[in-house]
């Protein structure tokens, strides 16, 4: 067996353990915070696979996900960048993991997707407003799904594109749908076919794409229309096709390939409006180094090494899953994920102008060799997101070390004693650019409270 095809198996029994085979009670949560409760330096549930997003307050709302006792979170939580700490606030009606969250124009989030702790993907979506703390229920997907993803149009409507349909094997959906949030409800795009559904009685639309996608990314284009990149096929097997969603006729129509085929990738739109696209795993479940650039003025991608002749370079380490954050500078932070072996605690940083990746923590080292330890610890599937002052809050995840988690035992229960035991994480950290290092959210609340913030 190749290695990278055991990184794939071993990512596929975390989703059917942690999520579809632990079905039965959603974890035990608050559904509004206490008005004393006393703020964590870290996170109160342990998660990955949830979503974190910067709210206009300038806090960051972290949602959902695997939760440590293996079953879909219905709980959030808020981070203050200002104290450093994480405070409960609002369940969800549904609990999820692998499901994506989008600032609305008006402030609130809008929860779509994501697979529940029976192990079946979620229809209703949900809004958060974070001027009462609550989630409500709003319209629901015509299509349930999870590893989907969620771009925000110009005209305040919601892309929904690809994904994977059922938790028992792979089905990537062709399919994708706008979700209004006027009239709170979800019709196609693209291909769209009109059907008539005899149990509800009523006509509903069916939008299509032009391939199927599911751990793919989709990127909002300078000129307003998306870019979706890559993913799995209908099968699950990374495929190069790319294409494009034009906002205006609400048509999809096809742009250049990959260079490689990849799935669980990362896309980051740079200030030149160009795509850099970093990681992923290949059609043979290798875990990739090589990253591309797309250029929507010619719509084709290059390598960063094609691109910038003499300067550009590969990524220092092969990673999925892992997170990609623009910072204030313009450069990329890139860190965490996995790589052929292990869930890594490196980063590195995307120099736009050179095309070039180098370590953070250290120089690049030589040619085969990783970069230097730079995070706080090892994680994978953790959320990421910039912070108003430039720096990038790295919240969960989970890792191969049990020592980690909060409740080894129950962590190593989880596959039934056997396989590879994982932990979920409750641990977050913040990257300084000016220091350019990361620091864990414990400390810096640590700092603000003393030991009430530990």
């Amino acid at each position: 067996m190749k290695a990278g095809t055991l990184v794939i198996t071993v990512a596929a029994v975390l989703v059917a353990i942690a999520v579809a085979g632990c079905a039965p009670a959603q974890p035990s949560v608050t559904r509004f915070a206490p008005p004393n409760a006393a703020p964590s330096g870290d996170l109160i549930d342990s998660r990955f696979a949830a979503t974190a997003t910067t709210l206009k307050t300038g806090q960051v709302l972290i949602v959902g996900g695997v939760a440590s006792e293996g079953s879909a979170s219905a709980s959030a939580e808020i981070y203050d960048p200002a104290t450093g700490a994480f405070t409960r606030t609002g369940s969800l009606e549904v609990g999820r993991a692998y499901h994506t969250a989008t600032l609305l124009a008006d402030g609130r989030v809008l929860i779509v997707g994501g697979l529940a702790g029976s192990g079946h993907p979620v229809g209703p979506a949900e809004i958060y407003d974070p001027s009462i703390g609550r989630f409500s229920v709003t319209g629901s997907l015509t299509n349930p799904r999870y590893n989907h993803t969620a771009t925000m149009l110009r005209n305040g409507k919601v892309l929904i594109a690809g994904g994977d349909s059922t938790s028992e094997h792979t089905t990537n959906l062709d399919t994708a749908e706008l979700y209004d949030p006027a009239s709170g409800t979800f019709s196609g795009t693209g291909n769209v076919k009109r059907f008539y559904d005899p149990e509800a009685g009523k006509f509903f639309t069916l939008g299509k794409m032009n391939a199927a996608h599911g751990k793919h990314t989709a990127t909002a284009l300078d000129d307003g229309n998306v870019l979706i990149a890559g993913g799995g096929d209908t099968g699950g097997q990374s495929e190069a096709t790319a294409e494009i969603y034009d906002a205006v006729s609400g048509k999809f129509r096809p742009t250049g390939s990959l260079n490689v085929a990849r799935q669980a990738q990362r896309a980051t739109l740079l200030r030149n409006g160009d795509v850099l696209i970093t990681g992923g795993t290949d059609a043979g479940g290798h875990v990739l180094a090589v990253a591309e650039l797309y250029d929507p003025a010619t719509g084709r991608f290059r390598s960063t090494t094609a691109a910038f002749r003499g300067s550009g370079t590969n990524m220092t380490d092969g990673r999925y899953e892992h997170t990609a954050t623009m910072l204030a500078d313009g450069r990329v932070l890139i860190a965490g994920g996995g790589d052929n072996a292990r869930i890594v605690d490196t980063a590195e940083l995307y120099d736009p102008a050179r095309g070039s990746f180098s370590c953070v923590g250290g120089a690049s080292g030589a040619a085969g060799m990783q970069c230097p330890t730079s995070m706080t610890i090892p994680r994978d599937y953790a959320a990421a997101v910039a912070l108003p002052d430039g720096e990038v809050l790295i919240a969960g995840g989970y890792n191969f070390q049990l020592s980690m988690a909060r409740n080894p035992v129950a962590a190593q229960g989880a596959t039934g004693g056997t396989s590879v035991p994982f932990a979920v994480l409750w641990t977050a950290e913040v990257y300084n650019p000016a220091a350019g290092a990361f620091v864990s959210t414990k400390s810096i609340a640590h700092a603000h409270f003393g030991a009430g913030g530990s």
